[in-house]
């Protein structure tokens, strides 16, 4: 799943969208429903990214209740950093 330097496209398209549904502001809730709401991505790959961004503590999995899909994330430092970076780059 993962490519190249370990952080593909879709990882950062994530964490720039979970950034600005947050307000660029850590530990605030944002929907993954919402997220992919933006992103049209399929239900095990968006878990699998998730769970990726998680492991490599960019965000926090919230609250699951059933499918990621359903529950919300919140980015962390790190992850907010790492979105501003991308945006940078854009």
């Amino acid at each position: 799943m993962i490519i190249g330097n370990d952080f593909n496209k879709k990882c950062e398209q994530i964490l720039i969208v979970a950034s600005n549904l947050s307000k660029m502001e850590s530990d605030q809730k944002v929907s993954v429903e919402q997220v992919n709401k933006s992103l049209n991505y399929e239900r095990n790959e968006m878990s699998g990214y998730l769970e990726y961004l998680a492991e490599n503590k960019l965000i926090e999995l919230k609250s699951i209740g059933g499918p990621l899909l359903y529950g919300h994330i919140s980015l962390t430092e790190k992850g907010l950093k790492k979105a501003v970076e991308v945006k940078k780059k854009k």
